[in-house]
């Protein structure tokens, strides 16, 4: 979603391009599109959290470990010697010295000594994590983003969606901001600068902050009059940012273990899943965010039913299908009996009291018969999964749990219990095109400080791309922010005295 927010008096724009999402009508509750989670306990938002009265749990990642090549399951902290060598040198790395010449983590890693199994928990954990895949990495911004990094290592889930937050931030702003409204065009000087807009519309500014992702200034897709200087050019072509795609399973009952979390997949399709409940209420009550995505009018694809709309009968149900295909591949004499397939209108805004009590009832009775577990990849084999067929997206990730969960009373416990999926492909958001940035091989040492650098005092930088200590996260996003702000008005109480937006 395109937002713009213009302050008090058109004193300053900022133009920013949301990745806090949810997906709308694949499960009972919206489910997270973009982050999942709070990445560390010592986050920068904890203060913000507590300031709205967040419900927060706390966990180890990952707590469970899945290796592929050996189909073993095993919980963390297990006790294998490559795992535990693996840590080690992910943990190690800001002790080393700045290479000359950039390598890549998987380069680096057989530089150590790394064994293929070595290599195999470094693409699917840390290199998936950070947005990529290993051969992608770059050494030179891992070594930074290892000293720098400060907020803990475990993952804070909230109570509430993660839209509340952005809510919480602009309860104040709310007449201000305008969604939907690209900018095509920045013309600047240092009287000011003037906001051209697809479509026409134009908007004349003091300030001018710009947080959309890199790929957008890499695609050119905004125009800057005079051109952005060459050294903010150059270092915003080096900084990359790769794919990630979110599978989106619905299944009519758990197949994983009592108190199951997340877990990491080596030599598998999908690297990482975790279940999703549904949180347990918002904070913020208001009608249902713009940034709420339908899910089936996304440009994200989903697979399976939902019912309410005789539009999705042509596409009813890629997710069926997909299990009949799938049976067709199991093995002769083993047997298929999915469950009995769930359906749900999508809530309804601005229900009558009496409505709205019924409707939370009805989905109070769905969501305990719902269960969600989304897979997580990046990087270049995100890019792969992309061009494959919906289809082949939902075999393969079935199998995978399959192999995974299986029993010996339950040969196909995922493929039994599934209802449909969502397949969220980040590449595919307009003026998004991907995940967030990641430590970039051959980027060299300063790319994001020059990123982050304003033009004279009218155009400003801010969003995680341009977070000196190489965070992707929300944390980061929101102290570039913060860095940004303090930098506006530092100018304003310098040129007039004026001390806010």
């Amino acid at each position: 979603m395109q937002q713009s927010c213009c302050s008090p008096n058109s004193k300053t724009f900022l133009y920013l391009k949301q990745q806090i999402d949810q997906v709308a009508g694949a499960a009972p509750w919206p489910v997270e599109a973009g982050p999942q989670f709070i990445h560390g306990a010592n986050s920068s938002l904890k203060e913000m959290l507590d300031e709205m009265q967040c419900g927060i749990q706390q966990y180890d990642w990952p707590d469970w470990w899945y290796f592929g090549k050996e189909r073993r399951f095993m919980r963390a902290p297990a006790e294998d010697q490559d795992l535990n060598r693996t840590h080690e040198l992910f943990a190690d790395v800001g002790n080393e010295k700045y290479p000359e010449t950039d390598i890549s983590a998987e380069q680096w890693l057989r530089n150590k000594g790394a064994s293929s199994k070595v290599l195999a928990i470094a693409d699917a954990c840390y290199a998936n994590d950070f947005g990529c895949t290993l051969h992608q990495l770059g050494l030179r911004e891992m070594i930074t983003e290892n000293r720098k990094w400060d907020s803990g290592e475990d993952y804070l889930v909230l109570d509430c969606p993660l839209s509340d937050l952005v809510k919480h931030i602009a309860k104040d702003l709310n007449r201000q901001i305008h969604c939907n409204c690209p900018v095509s065009r920045i013309e600047h000087d240092s009287n000011g600068a003037l906001i051209r807009l697809y479509g026409g519309r134009q908007i004349r500014c003091k300030h001018v902050l710009v947080t959309v992702p890199i790929t957008v200034l890499q695609r050119e897709e905004i125009t800057f009059v005079p051109p952005l200087p060459q050294l903010k050019q150059q270092a915003i072509q080096r900084v990359k940012m790769s794919n990630a795609i979110k599978v989106i399973m619905m299944f009519a009952q758990p197949f994983w273990p009592e108190g199951f979390f997340d877990v990491v997949c080596t030599d598998s399709f999908i690297p990482e899943f975790w279940v999703t409940p549904p949180p347990t209420y918002s904070h913020q009550h208001e009608k249902q965010p713009d940034s709420c995505r339908d899910a089936s009018q996304s440009s994200a694809s989903r697979c399976g039913p939902q019912a309410g709309s005789s539009q999705q009968a042509a596409a009813q149900d890629a997710g069926t299908e997909a299990r009949q295909e799938h049976k067709q591949n199991l093995q002769q004499g083993q047997t298929l009996q999915p469950q009995q397939q769930q359906s749900w209108q999508q809530p309804q805004v601005q229900q009558h009291d009496s409505q709205q009590q019924q409707h939370d009832t009805q989905q109070q009775q769905q969501q305990e018969a719902v269960y969600c577990m989304v897979g997580f990849v990046a990087g270049s084999k995100a890019e792969e999964i992309s061009k494959l067929r919906q289809n082949s997206v939902v075999i393969k990730t079935l199998s995978q749990l399959d192999d995974m969960f299986c029993t010996k009373q339950q040969l196909h416990p995922a493929t039994s219990a599934f209802l449909h999926a969502h397949i969220v492909d980040w590449s595919r958001e307009k003026h998004i095109y991907g995940a967030y940035t990641y430590p970039t091989l051959h980027a060299q040492v300063g790319d994001r400080d020059v990123l982050a650098e304003a033009i004279g005092t009218t155009v400003f930088f801010a969003g995680e791309a341009t977070h000196a200590a190489i965070n992707p996260c929300m944390q980061a996003a929101m102290e570039t922010g913060s860095r940004a702000a303090a930098q506006i008005l530092s100018v304003q109480k310098t040129v007039s005295g004026v001390s806010r937006l």
